[in-house]
């Protein structure tokens, strides 16, 4: 069934994404229209590149384990800067990137990458199904970043309480046994708060998940669930009682850093049951219930990337993605071929974007 077009009036748009020594992408300014802008080419031409930076521009995330690699070998420095049109104006997003930091501005001024608009991009990967068969880090990454954009509390509350794990476990490889309990005290109040908040979004995100799951064609019931390692009710005594062990391991072995997100399909834990394609599935139904929570936060429409719509073969989920790309008012879709109904085609080569000259132009769009 087509997904309802523009159910929310109110939305972002990427006017255009500056790239400068950005991975193996040319330098360059591309302007991006409403509507659905095709991204098409071989393999390694750079597609995944252009929506890793539009992301990043976007949201300040990356999944890069290090700020060097997005930066084009042989260079010091790299930028991206997203020109973003949201709540009747234009602001101006840039992220410098050097080794082992980056640097962000809103307008002109240094910022935090926290202070990034929260709600403007979804990303859709076929390395989403990750979620399913990796480890619960995976699921808790996943969970940390959809509520860390959901919640500036919790973005500060899991900083936070990063901080203070990494000193307990410090304390705890030293021998330190006396500062045990300032660390419980400062670990529990943050940790029993994070715990507390994702249980009371999971109950709406288990919701959107089971109906994009639904619409997607799945015919197994799915679940979510946290499973936790202790609770916030008992989260200090578990600590006391768990205290011989974390000091032989020199590592705290409880609390929401050790929790996961739980999917089973009809009772039974997808990573270890579900089909591949059943896992695409559930993924896929995972990142709309994402779109559609931040939509129903911020009311307005996030801009869709979605990464290479070609390499999905059941036709039902191709479809669930192309139809999805034109219910919101601008979604950058890569591929190894067209995607139909585009209002821009772009041509990727060896890291360069040109417009498709066979493309036939669609009418224009009114831009605020």
């Amino acid at each position: 069934m087509p997904l309802p077009r523009h159910a929310y009036n109110a939305h972002v748009h990427l006017r255009a994404l500056t790239t400068l020594h950005y991975r193996n992408l040319s330098p360059a300014t591309l302007d991006l229209p409403r509507g659905i802008t095709s991204i098409w080419g071989e393999n390694g031409a750079g597609k995944t590149n252009l929506l890793e930076a539009a992301y990043l521009a976007l949201t300040g995330l990356t999944n890069a384990p290090r700020v060097e690699q997005l930066v084009t070998r042989g260079e010091r420095e790299g930028y991206v800067r997203a020109d973003l049109h949201s709540g009747g104006s234009t602001s101006i997003l840039e992220v410098g990137l050097a080794r082992g930091r980056r640097h962000v501005k809103v307008d002109g001024v240094r910022a935090r990458s926290s202070d990034l608009p929260r709600g403007s991009a979804v990303w859709i990967r076929p390395e989403d199904s990750d979620l399913v068969y990796g480890s619960p880090s995976a699921r808790r990454a996943y969970l940390d970043a959809l509520l860390s954009r959901l919640s500036v509390r919790y973005a500060h509350q899991l900083s936070r309480f990063e901080r203070t794990l990494t000193q307990r476990n410090a304390a705890l490889k030293s021998g330190e046994t006396w500062a045990m309990d300032v660390w419980d005290d400062a670990l529990v109040t943050l940790g029993s708060e994070l715990m507390t908040m994702r249980r009371r979004v999971l109950v709406r995100l288990a919701e959107l998940t089971q109906a994009a799951h639904t619409q997607l064609g799945g015919h197994k019931p799915l679940t979510l669930a946290l499973t936790e390692s202790t609770t916030p009710e008992t989260y200090l005594a578990d600590l006391a009682a768990r205290r011989a062990e974390e000091l032989a391991r020199g590592q705290t072995v409880i609390g929401p850093h050790r929790d996961d997100l739980a999917l089973t399909l009809d009772l039974f834990p997808a990573a270890d049951f579900a089909s591949r394609g059943e896992a695409r599935t559930v993924a896929l139904a995972l990142r709309k219930a994402e779109l559609d929570l931040l939509r129903e936060r911020y009311g307005e429409n996030p801009v869709l990337l979605i990464d290479d719509f070609t390499a999905e073969l059941d036709p039902n989920r191709r479809q669930f993605l192309l139809d999805l790309a034109h219910s919101v008012p601008q979604a950058l879709v890569t591929g190894t071929e067209h995607a139909p109904g585009a209002r821009l085609t772009l041509r990727a080569e060896s890291g360069t974007f040109m417009p498709d000259a066979a493309q036939q132009p669609l009418p224009a769009e009114a831009t605020p």
